[in-house]
């Protein structure tokens, strides 16, 4: 009786052994498939953005979004951060997920971040505002954080 009980310890230990390296890439996957279409749509909204508004050194071009971090559970390893900024004159989205980084383009506008989303690390949704604006002859989306109409009578939605 002992006997059976041993081997199926050790047959459940093994099993779980394999199982897990197999667990963890599918909870990875979930996590960066969320933020892959989030940022998807994302890149659509900026590219209508910048094309269809014009540019002022005041920002009245923008548009407010929404991006939702799943947090870390069973089936979704969460994300580790996400951060904006500009590459060869682009603005990139970069996040992690347990060891892998990625980045994705999102227009080809400089983006600029201050400081309250320099680098978004809390799971759950965050509201941020994207404004198109002018300085220098140089067109730039800068990215805040969503304020309540209560607090945006002089700042950014």
């Amino acid at each position: 009786m002992i006997y059976r009980l041993v081997i199926a310890v050790a047959v459940m230990t093994a099993l779980f052994g394999a199982a897990a390296p197999a667990l963890s890439t599918a909870r990875a996957d979930a996590a960066s498939s969320v933020m892959e279409r989030q940022l998807s749509e994302l890149a659509a909204e900026l590219a209508s953005l910048v094309e269809t508004d014009a540019a002022t050194a005041d920002g009245d071009a923008q548009r407010t979004v929404e991006i939702r971090f799943p947090a870390r559970t069973y089936t979704n390893a969460g994300v580790d951060y996400l951060q904006f900024e500009t590459r060869a004159g682009d603005g990139v989205a970069s996040w992690q997920v347990g060891s892998r980084k990625q980045t994705e383009r999102l227009v080809e506008t400089p983006i600029r971040t201050t400081a309250s989303v320099e680098r978004l690390e809390e799971p759950g949704t965050h509201r941020l505002v994207f404004v198109l604006t002018r300085a220098d002859g140089q067109r730039a989306l800068t990215v805040h954080r969503f304020k309540s109409e209560a607090a945006a009578k002089g700042g950014y939605a």
